[in-house]
């Protein structure tokens, strides 16, 4: 385990901080250029529909790995706070629960996601042109669910273990491999979108074996032999204290993006394409932040399982300095160089006079998100992952859609009030993570 494991509850807070972040962040940049890639690039080759398409198939693949994720977040707490208490043996267990749970979601996601692929296309309201490519894509990239599922319980137990950048060697080969076989898939041998797709799950296939591979060879905690995937009851019950909120919160956020994306998707293909473009810049715009928060959540994990409340602390501030000066910068780049990124998926004028609208009202609450997902990770860390679940749902169901009524309707603001009522409703996340934290909640440590 020593291999592995770095202690969290010792040294400069602020640089151990970075240090972790850092390989975590440039490792979500290359997850996130996994749809960007394939974006681009049908792009180029299909057009607008090939965008739009991706883009609707592209939301329920990222609700799956968003319920991948909250899962997983649990796995990274558990083994944090039991490496912090020093209990070594808890976290073997956690680690070969986390693994046989994953597999057996995996296979029930894949078969129910293949079976409704057509019904999910009709829900969407996919404009028509897209409907075919959307379904193509879809179906290949639910088979390849097992693998999302593989790649991220190995990566949130080596998070939580405090390591950071093996994850990040791992996602970094398959991001190369997904791009040059998109431009084999789609350009050459012109599969359109469901090449795309293709390329995409082979590139996941080979993040997830080298991640075993290089694990099994290097004398792992966990030796990847059959006997060895038992689901601990204990174990498990914390698992889904932790996880079972994290992962219905996912999935609150995503219906209401799906929600959100079927208004749009009514104003048309070119509204429905600049959506697309502009929730691929949110997606990055964010990253810093969420790595910032994944970071917390672990660091505050082995602290808090130390009882260093301090420290916890101290790594909260350390968290919002860091967060929030990112997000300030992203924001102002983004605003003043949105044509130009826009230009880039060599979309149609009307597509990005929509998107630069969608980028001036949404990229508002980037600044809002700079804080409110540092709290959430200080949650996460302790062990709250149900006040995370109750924030997302003030923000994005409680306020979000009522503002889009209010903006889009009684207004009569129409798209420009959807775009404005996603900017905006983030605040109220942001309002109730900061009462949180002054509650103190996140003192108590889940382990002990």
């Amino acid at each position: 385990m020593k291999k592995y494991e770095t202690d969290l509850t010792e040294g400069n807070v602020t640089k151990q901080l970075l240090g972790f972040a850092t390989p975590f962040f440039v490792a979500q940049i290359l997850q996130a250029c996994y749809s960007m890639a394939d974006m681009l690039i049908a792009g180029r080759y299909m057009g607008d529909y090939g965008i739009s398409a991706i883009n609707n198939s592209s939301v329920c693949i990222m609700l799956i790995t968003m319920l991948v994720n909250g899962f997983a977040l649990s796995g990274t707490v558990l083994v944090a706070q039991f490496v912090g208490a020093k209990q070594p043996e808890n976290a073997k267990k956690s680690i070969g629960t986390l693994f046989t749970v994953f597999i057996y979601c995996g296979m029930i996601v894949t078969i129910l996601g293949v079976l409704f692929t057509s019904k999910i296309v009709v829900i969407l309201k996919i404009p028509q042109e897209a409907v075919a490519e959307a379904k193509n894509y879809l179906r290949i990239c639910f088979i390849g669910t097992i693998f999302i599922c593989g790649y991220n319980a190995v990566s949130a137990v080596l998070r939580g273990l405090g390591d950071s950048k093996r994850p990040l060697y791992f996602v970094a080969v398959a991001t190369v491999v997904n791009v040059v076989l998109d431009l084999i898939f789609v350009g050459v041998f012109d599969w359109g979108a469901g090449g795309a797709a293709f390329a995409t799950i082979l590139a996941q296939a080979l993040s997830f074996g080298l991640a075993v591979h290089t694990l099994y060879k290097n004398n792992f905690v966990f030796d990847f032999k059959l006997k060895s995937f038992v689901i601990y009851k204990d174990i498990l019950k914390m698992i889904l204290k932790i996880g079972l909120p994290s992962a219905i919160q996912s999935t609150v956020v995503n219906f209401s993006m799906l929600f959100v994306l079927t208004t749009i998707n009514g104003y048309g293909l070119a509204a429905s394409t600049a959506a697309g473009i502009g929730a691929k810049i949110d997606s990055f715009a964010i990253l810093p932040t969420i790595a910032v928060s994944q970071s917390v959540a672990s660091m505050a994990g082995q602290n808090l399982g130390a009882g260093c409340i301090d420290r916890a602390k101290e790594t909260v501030f350390a968290g919002v300095r860091i967060s929030l000066s990112f997000g300030i910068i992203i924001y102002l780049f983004i605003n003043i160089f949105g044509g130009k990124i826009v230009n880039i998926f060599n979309c149609s004028p009307q597509t990005v006079e929509v998107a630069l609208m969608y980028i001036k009202y949404v990229s508002v609450f980037y600044l809002a998100n700079s804080v409110m997902f540092v709290l959430n990770g200080l949650a996460a860390g302790s062990g709250n992952a149900i006040f995370a679940l109750g924030n997302s749902v003030l923000s994005v169901i409680i306020v979000r859609i009522p503002l889009i009524f209010i903006f889009q309707n009684t207004l009569g603001l129409g798209l420009k009030g959807v775009f404005l009522a996603m900017g905006l409703a983030q605040y109220a996340g942001l309002f109730t993570s900061g009462l949180f934290y002054i509650s103190g909640k996140w003192k108590k440590s889940l382990v002990k």
